[in-house]
């Protein structure tokens, strides 16, 4: 798929929410002498971009429906583990020696490996790092989910609704044959598969017809939203429950999607933004895997952990850092190939 600026756009917001949503979340506990209903701006902030990570399954989705390049199956899998899959084991390589404060004798150890494996599977090695394990789950099943959405397109839709709002239920719903699976729900496919399956529904003509709906009906889109982010947020204060799987988003993230990628378009008038964002979109892989890196390395600066105010500049430092890191392996890339060109030349 050609790049469009109007996707960039909306990868762009919703890595700054993910980055947001792990910036505010030493302060969401906190008081503040600024609330607007007795939420801070550290709960308001954490829980209103809450949908992103369901907008990255629909922007993941979207990008393999209107891939230009078919490829045959054992391809494709290759195509995706390049992709993800290798950066992903380099990152979580990377955090697990971190954590043990680089000791490679640890991680050579029987039991190393099989803490290591099992990090993979599950993406624990970092707090962020389980979303991608989810992607590749989705990934694995995109060959079936794309033959089921040619040939049954809405009750394909629906029944990816109905599994992930099941999916999503079960953690308020606790029943005894569930129990052991329950805190693992947020890292199976099923819970996020209809985001994923949405994006895929997105084809080109839709993306325009959703945009044109929401600038037709925008006073009425931003209401919903708004109501529907109000909803998330005081249940989060009320519950104390600041998960990213709840029935709310199931209405919450789509209109954000269409929302964005409609508003900010408006933007597309200015080439210096339009730049930012398609090299934020490029790279916000390296954004989402090395954040938190830079997060954790901040946090052992008092400074950063004083108040709300610290909290926003926290957040600019973070992406500011992360998006650096994006520049290193062009820069790489670009000195290898200079240093190729050179040694022809002599």
């Amino acid at each position: 798929m050609s790049r469009r600026s109007d996707i960039d756009w909306v990868r762009m917001v919703s890595i700054c929410g993910v980055v947001l949503i792990h910036s505010s979340s030493l302060f969401v506990s906190r008081q503040s002498r600024v609330s607007i209903l007795g939420v801070t701006p550290a709960l308001l902030c954490n829980q209103v971009t809450r949908f992103s990570v369901p907008v990255f399954f629909i922007l993941s989705g979207l990008g393999l429906s209107l891939s230009e390049k078919p490829l045959k199956l054992p391809d494709f899998w290759l195509h995706r583990l390049r992709r993800v899959g290798i950066p992903y084991i380099l990152w979580t390589l990377f955090y697990y020696l971190f954590d043990k404060q680089f000791t490679l004798k640890g991680l050579l150890s029987i039991n190393g490996l099989a803490a290591s494996g099992r990090l993979l599977l599950t993406g624990g090695a970092a707090s962020h790092l389980w979303y991608i394990p989810v992607l590749l789950q989705l990934n694995l099943l995109y060959p079936a989910l794309k033959w089921l959405m040619k040939r049954f397109p809405f009750l394909t839709l629906l029944s990816s609704f109905m599994i992930s709002m099941f999916s999503t239920l079960m953690l308020y719903i606790p029943l005894p044959i569930t129990g052991w699976w329950r805190p693992h729900l947020w890292r199976l496919f099923p819970t996020w598969v209809f985001y994923f399956v949405l994006g895929m529904a997105l084809t080109e003509k839709r993306i325009e017809q959703t945009k044109k709906l929401a600038k037709s009906h925008m006073p009425v889109f931003v209401i919903i939203m708004i109501i529907a982010a109000f909803m998330y947020t005081w249940d989060a204060q009320n519950s104390g429950n600041l998960d990213s799987i709840k029935p709310q988003l199931f209405l919450y993230s789509p209109l954000c999607f269409a929302l964005t990628v409609s508003l900010l378009t408006q933007f597309e008038r200015f080439p210096n933004m339009q730049s930012i964002s398609a090299f934020i979109a490029r790279h916000s892989m390296t954004v989402y895997f090395s954040h938190i890196f830079f997060l954790r390395m901040l946090r052992q600066i008092s400074f950063f952990n004083r108040n709300s105010l610290t909290m926003f500049l926290t957040f600019v430092v973070v992406m500011t850092l992360s998006t650096l890191t994006s520049i290193v392996p062009e820069l790489s890339k670009h000195l290898l190939n200079k240093i190729r060109n050179n040694r022809l030349l002599y």
